[in-house]
């Protein structure tokens, strides 16, 4: 009965090691398959930080590459496209960048503007439904520009932004940038830079329904960035959109000063945006139609 007893223990004790042994072996395997896939993940968390990183280069370097082409006193593209101001496309290093080049002159200078033309212009860029808006903000662009400390009706002096916890004044003089706007109470960055996207689908679509490049030129702004200019009237502005990852962009203004023989850089403002997924799809349909409708007019003159 003893050598029973004794011979179950030593069974039950080998099994308990075993069951130890296997459970031991479980954690080993749970711990490698959990390390795997932090690496995995680690490995694939680079690989995006590095193409992510290659793309926002090329993205840039393209942008450098169009800037130093439109820098200079002739226009740059053998068949004059895009000399009448409107979007078109070129490909830097196979990157199709969406490109417009038009004149500063076409902007009313911020600093120099009266209160009436800018709030017409402000006016204009909102609907009926945002007329309030529309008077607060460039009530709050005029209290920022004018050198005294009365509040307009609609505006916003230094008391506005203290109590909106804010850690600057307006500046009470002339703007020194253009995008020093986005300081301005009521100016949002959608007001700011609108949608860029949207302005090409817009531009390629009134192509295709209205043949009259004077009625083509003849479009409402949608950005505070479109309206406004405090550079000098002879200078140049390139628009440069470049498609990246995932239906992302980069939006940038380059503007140029006129000096004798090209163009120099004084201003650049950029931002990054992300676009409808079947965005790109349309603008490139719409810009093979506007090129068939184009050579069409060109055919028939």
């Amino acid at each position: 009965m003893r050598r029973c007893f004794r011979f179950s223990l030593r069974a039950g004790l080998i099994e308990s090691r075993k069951g130890s042994v296997l459970v031991m072996v479980l954690w080993i395997l749970v711990l490698m398959s959990f390390l795997t896939s932090q690496y995995v993940a680690h490995n694939r968390e680079k690989a995006n930080i590095s193409r992510n990183a290659w793309s926002s280069f090329r993205q840039r370097q393209a942008i450098v590459s169009l800037t130093q082409l439109f820098s200079t006193s002739a226009w740059p593209v053998p068949d004059g496209t895009g000399a009448n101001g409107r979007w078109f496309r070129l490909y830097p290093d196979d990157i199709g960048v969406w490109v417009r080049v038009d004149k500063e002159s076409s902007r009313l200078d911020l600093n120099s503007g009266n209160e009436g033309e800018i709030k017409q212009k402000l006016s204009l860029m909102m609907d009926e439904k945002h007329q309030d808006e529309a008077d607060a903000v460039s009530d709050a662009i005029l209290d920022w520009r004018d050198p005294d400390d009365m509040a307009r009706p609609h505006g916003a002096e230094a008391p506005a932004y203290a109590a909106r916890g804010l850690n600057y004044r307006p500046a009470d003089g002339p703007f020194n940038a253009l995008s020093e706007l986005l300081l301005v109470i009521g100016v949002t960055p959608n007001l700011f830079w609108g949608d860029p996207v949207r302005r090409i689908e817009t531009d390629l679509t009134r192509r295709l329904m209205v043949t009259d490049t004077a009625v083509q030129k003849d479009t409402v702004p949608d950005a505070l960035s479109e309206i406004f200019t405090i550079y000098s009237q002879t200078g140049r502005r390139v628009s440069l959109l470049v498609p990246g990852e995932d239906n992302t962009y980069l939006y940038t203004n380059v503007i140029l000063a006129n000096v004798s023989g090209g163009f120099n850089v004084v201003d650049r403002q950029q931002v990054f945006g992300v676009a409808d997924p079947e965005t790109y799809d349309r603008l490139t349909e719409l810009e093979s139609q506007v090129a068939k409708q184009e050579s069409r007019d060109r055919a028939s003159r």
